[in-house]
């Protein structure tokens, strides 16, 4: 363009284009500008909305470690906590000294709000000091001996049940895939060619001749996924403690027996328990002043046999401790009738009516003894099964009524009963929270919805096949999900996480499965986020 003969005046256009031509190459719109800013700007907030639930998750820890009934995991887990705390700080700070860097060589200043302000397009401060200054390796070796470290103390734990340290172990191998702290580098440059490996090739492709706010950027990047990194780890430190943290402060006791009427030389079987129970408590049950072991459930069983005749009783005393180290101490009688042999008898042993799909146990007596007692049954496709002398469960299929005759050899003694369906379950989310208003902290922890049937006598379980949800913020628009099984989906997860006070969560068209293989939809629950 510059080579042969040409006028003074045409030579000094064609230079004046390449000038320009250099000029526009430079240049990076404002548009784009813009467009970094305003992802820096939401990488920042995200990171402060991590560091309150971070700050949620360590408050917990710390009442963990100060109650009695949760010290002594939370000792094993609040220290592992407070080290990965401790590494991530350090090298968010770390981090944040590598931005300023970038930006007083873009000549940074600050408004009289506080503002920052620097050349955002400035092309030569990412490339001169990370790439040149060699900082763009020393971040890389950083970030990778970071996740490397939080590992290593994540592991550190020390579990000694070999279960509980087995499954850590799969968690542990677990994070070491998913925590999101990948320097990825792409394999070409535009030119094509390729980077080079290790810090060198991420620095090239992260910061050659970038724009400062773009650097910056990057590095925000880095920052929030080490916070959101942080926020995995402790909460899986503050699960391993207790997902829900419940605090007993009012006890009851119970003692029951498996039947109020028997017959000589029957076995009579009490139960004997505090409502509520923990470990801590450390309960201890006498039966007629005798002690009763404690059971791995929390109950204590004392067997005995019938004899005589009348009314008999049973005298259970409870010794147990609250959770401020209070002992308290409480008696109960329970009485129950030992009849004359004659005629036979049929007792459910834990109400007048048969469920469909569970197993209702009944007990059969008769004055000729049990080897010569048969049972029958008609309607409610009921089934019988022996089990032990006078002992049988019943299934039954249909709601109606049964009829379930015994035979003693010399005359038949028929027994009505209902047969019904199992109650519909009830709502809850994580088992315990029924609705009204929570804490935001509380509702984060909660992993999905369950369906518990209250104050029932049977062990009745209900599987959540799916739910639907509504987020309600107070001031925007409304959010509809819907989660599969009993486990809450990401985008559950994602509006609690960005949920303010007031908003309100809705659950409905909750479909279960229940004990007799039918499917139902109960009724759902809405809670409302706590100032």
């Amino acid at each position: 363009m510059a080579s042969g003969k040409l006028s003074p005046r045409q030579k000094m256009i064609n230079m004046m284009y390449l000038v320009l031509t250099a000029l526009l190459a430079m240049n990076v719109s404002k548009e784009v500008i813009n467009a970094f800013k305003n992802v820096n700007e939401s990488i920042g907030n995200s990171m402060r909305i991590l560091s309150s639930k971070n700050t949620t998750t360590y408050e917990s820890l710390k009442i963990a470690i100060e109650d009695p009934q949760t010290k002594v995991k939370a000792e094993i887990w609040k220290p592992v906590a407070d080290e990965i705390a401790k590494a991530s700080s350090d090298l968010i700070n770390d981090i944040e000294s590598y931005k300023l860097e970038i930006k007083k060589a873009s000549k940074l200043e600050k408004d009289e709000n506080g503002d920052e302000k620097y050349k955002f397009d400035n092309l030569d401060a990412g490339t001169r000091i990370m790439i040149k200054g060699k900082k763009g390796i020393q971040i890389y070796d950083k970030v990778n001996a970071y996740k490397k470290k939080v590992i290593e103390i994540l592991n550190s734990a020390n579990i000694t049940d070999p279960d509980a340290r087995a499954k850590h172990l799969l968690a542990v191998k677990e994070f070491e895939k998913s925590l999101p702290l990948d320097l990825r580098i792409p394999k070409k440059n535009s030119y094509g060619k390729p980077y080079p490996a290790g810090g060198e090739g991420w620095a090239q492709s992260s910061f050659y001749m970038t724009p400062s706010i773009a650097g910056v950027t990057v590095l925000t990047k880095i920052q929030s996924d080490i916070k959101s990194s942080e926020g995995q780890l402790s909460e899986y430190c503050l699960t391993q403690i207790g997902k829900v943290k419940l605090v007993f402060d009012k006890f009851a006791t119970v003692a029951s027996a498996n039947t109020t009427y028997c017959m000589p030389g029957e076995e009579i079987e009490v139960s004997l328990g505090v409502g509520a129970f923990n470990d801590q408590a450390k309960p201890t049950f006498t039966v007629n002043g005798s002690p009763v072991a404690l059971g791995s459930d929390g109950k204590a069983i004392y067997k005995t046999k019938a004899q005589g005749e009348g009314e008999k009783t049973l005298n259970c005393g409870f010794s147990f401790y609250t959770p401020d180290g209070k002992q308290m101490t409480e008696n109960k009688t329970i009485r129950y009738t030992v009849g004359r042999p004659s005629g036979a008898a049929l007792m459910l042993d834990k109400m007048n009516v048969f469920y469909i799909g569970l197993d209702n146990p009944v007990t059969v007596s008769s004055g000729t003894g049990d080897e010569k007692t048969t049972l029958s049954a008609s309607g409610g496709g009921v089934s019988l099964n022996r089990t032990a002398p006078g002992k049988y469960i019943v299934r039954a299929t249909t709601v109606g009524e049964s009829t379930i005759t015994v035979s003693d050899g010399k005359q038949n003694t028929p027994f009505k009963f209902r047969v019904k369906r199992v109650p519909d379950p009830l709502t809850t989310i994580g088992g315990t929270i029924k609705s009204g208003k929570l804490p935001k902290g509380t509702l984060q922890v909660q992993q999905g919805v369950k369906a518990i049937l209250e104050n029932f006598d049977f062990d009745a379980k209900f599987t959540v096949n799916s739910f639907d949800f509504t987020y309600v913020p107070k001031n925007g628009d409304l959010r509809e999900g819907k989660c599969q099984g009993d486990r809450f989906s990401q985008d559950w997860i994602s509006a609690v996480n960005g949920c303010k006070p007031n908003d309100v969560f809705l659950i409905e068209n909750v479909k279960v499965t229940g004990p007799d293989g039918s499917q139902r939809k109960i009724s759902g629950m809405s809670v409302q986020i706590r100032m």
